[in-house]
This record gives C-alpha cells, sequence and structure tokens, in this order.
C-alpha cells in the first residue's frame, strides 16, 4: 500500500473513528460476521473498556494463524509519518491474556507508534472468546485493506471457517456426513455473500494455504500462477517439493493447460519422482515439437520452367 493509500484508509476511518469510541460501522461489521457463522445474537460487551496500555505489554495475535503480513518497511513508515502529523485516529483492539494483552486489530499501527518512540498505546480492550477474536482479527482486515495478497485472503478464510466447524464438531461421527457437507459449503456462500466474493474465490484461496510455504510465497509473489497453485495443493509435502525442484529449474514456467496434464498423468495425492519427472519431460517435449517452425520441400524438376510451361499449354489447349 502506497503512501497516498494509507493516507486515504485512515481519512475513511475518520468519519467513523476516535481513539476513544469505536466506529459502530466496524463494530456492527464484527457483529454480523459473528452471528453469521455461530447464529445467535451477540450480547452486550461484557467488562468492554478503553485504557492507554504500555507496547510492551502487547503480544501478536495467536488464537489463530490469520496470515496478515506486516506493512513493508516504506508503508510502516508512511503509516508513521500520518500518525505523527494527525495522531492515532482509531485506538488498537486487545484482548487480555495471562502476560499482558494480546492484539486482535492494530498490529501495524502499533509497529508505527513504537516506531515513533511511543511506550503506550490507546487500546479498546474486550475479554472474548477465541472464536470471537478470529472474528475481530480477520473482518477488519478482509474489509479495509486493500491489495491483499492471495496468502492473505486464504488463511483469514480459512480461520473463520475452521472456528465455524469447530463449534459444530460432533464426537459420535468418524466422517462427515451429507448433512455436515451441505452445512460447510452453505456458510461458505454465506461468508461469500458478506464480503461481497464468490464462494469459488474463498474456496481457491483457502485451498492454496495448503501448499509448502515455499510454493505459496511464490503464489504471492506471481511467480506461480495461482491456479496452477491450487492444483499443487493437493499433492501431499514430499510431491510438493518435487514440484518446487522442478518449478525452479524451470525458471517457473508453468502454464495451465501443462499443470492439467500433469494431474491428468499423475493424480494426487502422491506422485514418485520418477512419475512426475517422466510425465513433465514428455508434456515439453510434445510442447517443443509443436513450436518448431514448419520446413517446406519442393521438387525441383516439377517446379522447372519447362515443366511449368509444358502444364500451362495443356491446359490452354
Amino acid at each position: 500500500m502506497s503512501k497516498p493509500n494509507i493516507a486515504a484508509t485512515l481519512r475513511r476511518r475518520s468519519d467513523t473513528a476516535s481513539p476513544a469510541e469505536p466506529p459502530a460501522a466496524v463494530q456492527s461489521a464484527e457483529d454480523q460476521a459473528y452471528e453469521l457463522l455461530f447464529g445467535g445474537k451477540m450480547s452486550p460487551p461484557v467488562g468492554k473498556k478503553n485504557a492507554r496500555l504500555p507496547i510492551e505489554h502487547l503480544h501478536p495475535f495467536r488464537a489463530a494463524n490469520i496470515g496478515f503480513k506486516p506493512y513493508s518497511e516504506d508503508n510502516l513508515r508512511a503509516l508513521a509519518d500520518d500518525i505523527a502529523a494527525n495522531g492515532l485516529i482509531e485506538a488498537i483492539k486487545v484482548r487480555p491474556i495471562d502476560n499482558g494483552y494480546e492484539i486482535l486489530s492494530g498490529h501495524n499501527r502499533v509497529a508505527a507508534c513504537e516506531l515513533l518512540g511511543w511506550t503506550e498505546i490507546p487500546a479498546d480492550i474486550e475479554p472474548v472468546s477465541d472464536d470471537r477474536a478470529i472474528v475481530i482479527a480477520t473482518v477488519t482486515n478482509l474489509q479495509r485493506r486493500q491489495g491483499l495478497l492471495p496468502s492473505e485472503r486464504g488463511w483469514a478464510y480459512r480461520a473463520l471457517l475452521e472456528a465455524h466447524k469447530r463449534q459444530g464438531q460432533r464426537s459420535d461421527l468418524l466422517a462427515a456426513t451429507s448433512v455436515e457437507i451441505q452445512q460447510k459449503c452453505t456458510t461458505r456462500e454465506n461468508v461469500a455473500g458478506f464480503f461481497g466474493v464468490k464462494a469459488h474465490d474463498i474456496q481457491r484461496d483457502i485451498r492454496i494455504t495448503y501448499l509448502i510455504r515455499s510454493l505459496l510465497d511464490a503464489v504471492d509473489e506471481r511467480r506461480l500462477n495461482l491456479m496452477c497453485g491450487v492444483a499443487i495443493s493437493y499433492y501431499d509435502e514430499e510431491t510438493q517439493k518435487l514440484f518446487l525442484a522442478r518449478l525452479k529449474t524451470d525458471d517457473w514456467q508453468l502454464t495451465i493447460a501443462t499443470m492439467q496434464r500433469i494431474k491428468k498423468a499423475c493424480p494426487p495425492p502422491h506422485v514418485a519422482a520418477a512419475d512426475l519427472g517422466k510425465a513433465w519431460n514428455l508434456i515439453d517435449a510434445e510442447r517443443l515439437q509443436r513450436s518448431k517452425p514448419k520446413t517446406i520441400s519442393f521438387d525441383r524438376k516439377k517446379l522447372s520452367v519447362k515443366s511449368i510451361m509444358f502444364k500451362i499449354l495443356r491446359h490452354c489447349f
């Protein structure tokens, strides 16, 4: 996010927020998301308060892997400059834990304030469950942050759906029933509707979180096509490492069409190195053969002047 974009984001927040009062619109969005996933009406928060907290007592979010990456150095400096000029427009959100407070929303604001030399920061403190904490930590970022990476969206959606899944777990079943599968699809569709995206997009973004780290980073950095990443995610870790080695050798040249053929020749979840290499080499060889220019040969006798004239005369008479 560039400096102007950060400033614009902060101005949008200032329309509904002040350091002492959380924005009603955001609070409503969090409540709506929680009710959508877990049902029932949100009861008024108990023990909620506002205070200035020592930054050294704050800890990163750890209730789940929500995947949001910290700002780059340039973006963090831009945020710090804006806070220095306009103050902290919106307090961070935290919940009490044994050794201090867990940050639910505002990791970059905390880092920017540290950059400015602050030792304390305004915070909204609210004792909440893990599920409620996950909703607070994901909803605000998914709605506000521009240009989220595929992995950031994927981990956030996955955290929301897994929180819902924990609510509905049954110990008397060893496998998911058709009703449970249908409920899972409905939940994904509800979440998609809430964030204004397609259920297929949520399924795709969640799927890539099953990639090993190097492949997931390659998707984020656009070295690996997103849909190729989705296809590779269905293979086990050992096979994904084989893909990684081959992709590095091929300078990350992998098209969707090639990936579809590889998947057909070597179905997931596991493929032996020799089988994968053989299938990949065969596809590469066929592609190379198709790309070779066609050679045109001529019969000198048939194209001689005498031969051509004779055919013309025969045709005329």
